[in-house]
C-alpha cells in the first residue's frame, strides 16, 4: 500500500505543470488604425481594426471594431488549442448581428436576442458569459464576423460592432512526463488490487 501512496503522490506532484495559462485581450496598448497579425499575450489576429470610440472601458478607450461584411480570425500564436471564457461586445447598428464562429460551432447576437435574461440593445456594452458553451472549449481559431443585414456596397444598412476584453484560456496538453507518471500509477494501482486478491 506505501508503493500505492508514493506512486500517487508523485503523479500529484507532477501535476502543476498541466496548468493552463490565461489572457485578456484588451487592445490596450495597441495603435489606432487597422494591424495585419496583431498580437497580444501569446494570441493572433489575423487582421483588427482598433478604434477608440464606443468602447467597454471609457478610461483605456481601445477596443476592435469590424465594419459591415468583415471579419477577424484570432489563434494562438505558434498553434494549439484555447478556450474563450467571455467576451466584451457592442452592436453599434442595429442591422449588425454579431457571429462568433470556431472550429465546434457557431453563436448568433444580435439586437434583440435575450443574452443572460437581458435583451440586446443597440449601441450598449455586454459582456457573454462563454464559459459554460463548449463551442468555444479547446478550439483552434475564433472567428469575429459582422453580419451585416442587407447587400455589400449598397449604402443601405451599414453595420458596425465592437469587441474588447476576449478572456482566453490556452489549453495546454497533458506533458509526457507527467501522463507517463500518471498511467504508472494506475497500473501500479491495479497491480496493488490484484495482488491483494491472490492474497
Amino acid at each position: 500500500m506505501n508503493l500505492l501512496r508514493k506512486a500517487a503522490l508523485a503523479a500529484m506532484l507532477a501535476l502543476p505543470g498541466v496548468g493552463a495559462s490565461a489572457a485578456v485581450i484588451d487592445f490596450s496598448n495597441a495603435s489606432l488604425g487597422t494591424h495585419t497579425g496583431y498580437v497580444e499575450d501569446g494570441f493572433v489576429f489575423d487582421k483588427v481594426r482598433v478604434v477608440s470610440a464606443s468602447c467597454a472601458n471609457k478610461s483605456k478607450q481601445n477596443c476592435a471594431a469590424e465594419n459591415a461584411f468583415r471579419e477577424t480570425t484570432l489563434t494562438r500564436l505558434g498553434g494549439g488549442g484555447f478556450t474563450v471564457n467571455s467576451l466584451w461586445f457592442s452592436i453599434v447598428s442595429a442591422a449588425s448581428p454579431m457571429k462568433l464562429v470556431g472550429d465546434k460551432g457557431s453563436v448568433t447576437l444580435a439586437v434583440g436576442d435575450m443574452l443572460g435574461g437581458v435583451a440586446i440593445q443597440m449601441a450598449k456594452g455586454y459582456a457573454a458569459d462563454l464559459s459554460r458553451n463548449g463551442v468555444f472549449q479547446n478550439i483552434g481559431f475564433l472567428k469575429i464576423v459582422d453580419l451585416t443585414l442587407g447587400d455589400p456596397g449598397t449604402g443601405h444598412f451599414k453595420g458596425n460592432l465592437r469587441f474588447d476584453d476576449l478572456d482566453v484560456t490556452e489549453v495546454a496538453p497533458v506533458p509526457l512526463p507527467a501522463a507517463g507518471g500518471l498511467m504508472l500509477a494506475g497500473m501500479g494501482g491495479f497491480a496493488m488490487l490484484r495482488r491483494r486478491k491472490r492474497l
